[in-house]
């Protein structure tokens, strides 16, 4: 039962009366976040579902409620200003945030600052945050010898390191900063990725811990750039993007490009040269370049721009490991970009990494924007839109069996695979919808992923074939969306590329889904949305995009602009609702003006196959390219 459904007995509303807000929650009611009434040794809510109810020890030094109370009463005679927060001190640049104190403003009812933190993991991964010093009492009190069991540092690589990973290994992560001194990039370092950190379940001390990161980054300019500088505006500007601080994020991003390039490392050689012998080290200087070609190429997507920084930069830097590898430090020699580009010709044993594959599906999206762009001559063209298909389509008729399936043994997503399918589907709908009869909504301008959307199309296209183009990407993204992992753990670009299927699949429900299909595409926009939730509850960023497809959601779907339920479509004359040509094309000026036919087919139920799923949103048919 989802814990915000869970209905509340009286004995623990009665709890919740007689305490009120508790300052200290057990394991299972904290990571499904839900009210518990800390009763000892087991609360009433795990009593009655039968759960086994484990409270974290207490790391306030075994003080009671009476003196605390006795302790704070004692500080505010001292002088002690009662109106702000417990800091380290009133004039520091970057104040010290005391975690499980509680403030003097607020007593009993404070913040979850003074509550203790929450956990997001479940009962099972619960110890895995406590670290082997337990949490520090500010955020700058850990000291780089015990880096490796920093709470913060474990929800980064527990969470965002497998988006993202560009970062040493955590088992590695301990031994190198060890051999490093204590500045430049090596704290710079840990201070974004404790930043990242708390976005998932620390945000009350996200703003402290980005002061920290501010710090580091002007401490940097004192020293020579490094790889593991690029690195950090890499993962800042990936933060600051999705925290709505877009500025900033472009111009973090520039300056970790900027560094790449001078250091050199776009050169396959650059690994070799500076990886100190370690191949951990140089594993993760190719990862850091490519990195920064995906996440810039990325952005450049969202804005439908037909270029971008590194697009035109000629690189033969070798092509990172799969991720055991990695993580276990047994890395193989690399496989080049040219072996890559002539996989074609390869045995059948000589497989590619996930990263691999996602570097050379973006290389594919980089193609299909410059196709796609306004300012491209061509862009109205069906030949043009046919290169790229088979661009694309080369890139999935070559992913061997073991790619094929994202969804591993022991219910493992292969993460980097499902971020290659899902951009790739975004990019095919942007490219194929203009072309197809699915309409564009005026309010889908204020998308913050998707541009405006085009005024004219070009007349003769085989409006069918792009019709059915859109549905098979939308059928197969959210096929990806349904496997088992939980939403908020995905990298925040998956709700751009969400939104690409989202706005047509709106349009989909609005003009030609009718019936059976109908209810289920219902169904099937409510999954996607909740999916944006849940990455909203992390990203910031993500509350913006999910207002945005909720009004234009409402719109499209609002029963007082809906037209009258229209003939099924094996009685409709298509030649009957012809949109108004301006200049000999076809101008599409929104739903209030012209709305797109119902597809007609010989077959009308040709379509079906694409979104006949079950109640679980599985469907009855492989989807397109399933038998490659």
């Amino acid at each position: 039962m989802n814990p915000v459904d869970y209905p509340e007995d009286q004995s623990l509303a009665a709890a919740k009366a007689l305490n009120g807000r508790v300052s200290v929650a057990c394991l299972p009611c904290r990571s499904r976040h839900v009210r518990c009434d800390a009763q000892q040794p087991i609360c009433i809510r795990c009593s009655s579902e039968g759960r086994t109810c484990q409270y974290v020890k207490s790391r306030r030094g075994g003080l009671n409620r009476a003196k605390l109370a006795e302790r704070r009463r004692a500080h505010n005679s001292g002088g002690a200003t009662t109106g702000s927060p417990s800091y380290a001190s009133a004039d520091s640049r970057s104040p010290e945030l005391a975690v499980g104190q509680e403030s003097p403003a607020t007593g009993e009812n404070s913040s979850i600052l003074s509550q203790g933190l929450s956990v997001l993991a479940s009962e099972s991964e619960a110890s895995d945050l406590e670290g082997e010093h337990g949490t520090p009492n500010s955020i700058t009190d850990i000291e780089f010898s015990s880096v490796a069991s920093d709470f913060l540092v474990k929800l980064y690589y527990k969470h965002f390191h497998r988006c993202h990973p560009c970062a040493l290994p955590q088992n590695n992560l301990q031994q190198y900063y060890e051999k490093t001194p204590e500045e430049g990039s090596p704290p710079l370092m840990i201070a974004v990725m404790r930043f990242i950190g708390s976005l998932y379940s620390y945000p009350d001390l996200t703003p402290q811990l980005q002061e920290k990161v501010i710090e580091g980054f002007q401490a940097a300019k004192k020293l020579a750039p490094d790889p593991f500088l690029a690195q950090c505006h890499l993962l800042y500007s990936i933060a600051l993007y999705w925290c709505a601080e877009k500025v900033k994020s472009r111009e973090e991003i520039d300056a970790g490009i900027e560094i790449a390039l001078n250091l050199g490392m776009n050169r396959c050689e650059f690994a070799s040269e500076h990886g100190r012998g370690d191949p951990v080290l140089e594993e993760s200087f190719r990862r850091i370049w490519w990195q920064l070609f995906c996440i810039d190429a990325w952005y450049a997507a969202i804005k439908r721009a037909p270029t971008f920084a590194l697009c035109e930069v000629d690189t033969d830097t070798d092509l990172p490991c799969e991720e055991d590898e990695y993580e276990s430090g047994l890395i193989p020699t690399p496989k080049t970009l040219d072996d890559f580009d002539s996989r074609e010709f390869a045995p059948e044993n000589q497989n590619f990494s996930s990263f691999a594959y996602l570097i050379g599906a973006t290389r594919s999206i980089a193609l299909a924007l410059s196709a796609g762009s306004p300012d491209a001559s061509s862009w109205l063209s069906p030949k043009t839109i046919a290169e790229v298909d088979a661009i694309i389509d080369g890139w999935f008729l070559l992913l061997p069996k073991s790619k094929r399936e994202v969804l591993k043994e022991g219910s493992v997503v292969d993460e980097l695979i499902f971020q290659a399918e899902m951009a790739v589907h975004a990019n095919l709908i942007a490219l194929h919808r203009p072309f197809s009869r699915l309409p564009f909504h005026p309010l889908e301008g204020v998308s913050s992923c998707l541009v405006e959307p085009p005024k004219r199309l070009p007349v003769k296209v085989s409006e069918t074939a792009h019709t059915q183009r859109c549905l098979q990407s939308i059928e197969a993204q959210l096929q990806l969306l349904v496997l088992p992992i939980q939403p908020f753990r995905r990298s925040p670009f998956t709700v751009c590329m969400m939104a690409a299927c989202t706005h047509t699949l709106l349009a989909a429900i609005k003009v030609l889904f009718s019936g059976r299909q109908l209810a289920v595409a219902r169904h099937q926009l409510r999954l996607v949305i909740g999916y944006i939730k849940a990455l909203a509850k992390v990203w910031p960023q993500g509350v913006k995009n999910l207002e945005e497809i909720q009004l234009i959601a409402q719109e499209v779907l609002s029963r007082k602009n809906e037209s009258p339920r229209r003939t099924p479509p094996e009685k409709v004359n298509a030649s009957s609702q012809k949109p108004p040509v301006v200049d000999g094309a076809p101008c599409i000026e929104g739903l209030d003006n012209w709305v797109n036919p119902v597809i007609t087919l010989e077959n009308p139920d040709s379509l079906s196959a694409y979104w006949n799923f079950s109640n679980d949103f599985q469907p009855d048919a492989p989807i397109w390219f399933s038998s490659y």
